[in-house]
């Protein structure tokens, strides 16, 4: 896979600023609070590599766990992505009761929990991919939403190894709970390819050279 330039990187970063914003003012409305977000990251990292990044950001205590929502999707202009939205497993139940109403009885917030987890999963995901889809001019396919609870290490398990994939990290915070989230976007190296050619062709970028990296 060719190397990619620092003009194409900005626009990508971009584009998942212009989805990523979408969602998150999607997310605000679920919540019913003001969300701040930060910056995007985007890098492209082995597996592995991820897999120290989460570990990083997360809490250094052995037993802390992820929830992730996880969707696959298709889109028509030939690249393929996973979509996972993370939250520390402590403050699910907090976005839940957000999310249902605060005078909620626990129990059956419990109760609904990975129903609620899953449709807060497949709304903000879908806001995101569908911005993304009116940006590129195409159509995109997905799978209906997993929620599951790993730990950072365990997260990306069913991801080869072997893997180069890209991530678009952003932080959306409830400042007033204190609770952080990010939204990963895991793609192999001819869907990565893909996707840039269509940021390249939405904020028209020269094209480049394609040699192959060393």
């Amino acid at each position: 896979m060719r190397r990619f330039s620092e003009l194409e990187m900005d626009a990508l970063t971009e584009a998942f600023n212009l989805s990523l914003g979408e969602a998150a003012a999607t997310f605000s409305v679920i919540v019913r609070e003001e969300i701040e977000l930060s910056v995007p990251t985007i890098e492209i990292l082995s597996r592995d590599e991820l897999t120290q990044r989460l570990e990083s950001v997360q809490p250094s205590a052995a037993g802390d766990r992820l929830c992730r929502i996880n969707q696959k999707f298709d889109a028509a202009s030939g690249f393929q992505t996973d979509a996972l939205l993370l939250f520390p497993e402590h403050g699910s139940l907090e976005i839940v009761r957000r999310m249902l109403g605060d005078d909620t009885p626990v129990q059956q917030i419990t109760e609904l929990e990975q129903d609620a987890l899953a449709e807060i999963g497949n709304i903000i995901i879908n806001s995101c991919m569908s911005s993304l889809a009116n940006l590129f001019g195409t159509e995109m396919r997905g799978s209906l939403p997993r929620v599951q609870s790993r730990t950072a290490r365990t997260l990306l398990d069913d991801k080869s190894d072997s893997d180069v994939i890209l991530v678009a990290r952003i932080g959306m915070t409830m400042a007033a709970h204190n609770l952080s989230g990010y939204v990963l976007f895991i793609m192999d190296v001819p869907s990565i390819e893909n996707f840039m050619a269509q940021v390249g062709r939405l904020f028209r970028l020269p094209e480049q050279d394609d040699g192959l990296s060393p």
